[in-house]
């Protein structure tokens, strides 16, 4: 009758020569209880923290999108000139250009625009809209309707004419230029002289 194979084998290590095997089973030893410390007190000490899962759904504020009833600034109301504006219809890929003068209605169509004020360079500070002719941003102040029934008031941006406007299921509508009259300071001048003699 055959001898059967051990079924426990005992694996002999040879020492390194000049090692102390004490001394390393030791460290061995202390590197795992360290281990074991450290696993056990980080999940001790650890608190429990409540996650909202309820976040609102809702985007930040934009100051740049259309607000029914936004503020024109003063100043903005006070500059004369005209725009373009390019509407184009999704359907049928047409596109057409039209003249507004600020101060007198436009129309196509069905719509009718209102530029109620102009900015030369239209930028933000601290949530107010000012003018600063250094910036390269021309914008106009507008009302859009169709029909009689407002669609859009609000600032739209000579330079960022896809981002800003007015964009339904079958018209997208956006600033392609703007012209600003320059402030006449002569005529401004005369006129309070002629008032005070």
């Amino acid at each position: 009758m055959a001898e059967s194979a051990p079924l426990l084998r005992v694996y002999r290590f040879t020492p390194i020569e000049g090692s102390n095997p004490s001394l390393s089973a030791t460290a061995v030893l202390v590197g795992l209880f360290l281990m074991v410390l450290v696993l056990c007190s980080g999940c001790d000490n650890k608190q429990e923290n409540n996650i909202q899962w309820q976040l609102p759904l809702q985007a930040p504020e934009d100051v740049h999108q259309s607000d029914l009833h936004a503020v024109l600034p003063a100043w903005a109301a006070a500059r004369e000139g005209h725009i373009d504006l390019v509407f184009l219809h999704k359907i049928t890929a047409c596109k057409t250009v039209v003249s507004v003068v600020k101060g007198q209605p436009g129309t196509f169509k069905d719509w009718q625009v209102r530029v109620l004020g102009l900015a030369q360079g239209l930028r933000i500070k601290s949530g107010a809209f000012l003018d600063d002719e250094s910036v390269h941003n021309a914008a106009a102040f507008v009302e859009l309707l169709r029909d009689d029934k407002l669609m859009y008031r609000g600032w739209l941006y000579q330079e960022f004419p896809e981002l800003f406007g007015l964009d339904d299921s079958a018209w997208k509508i956006w600033l392609k230029d703007v012209s600003i009259q320059p402030v006449l300071l002569e005529k401004s001048k005369k006129g309070s002289l002629s008032s005070a003699g």
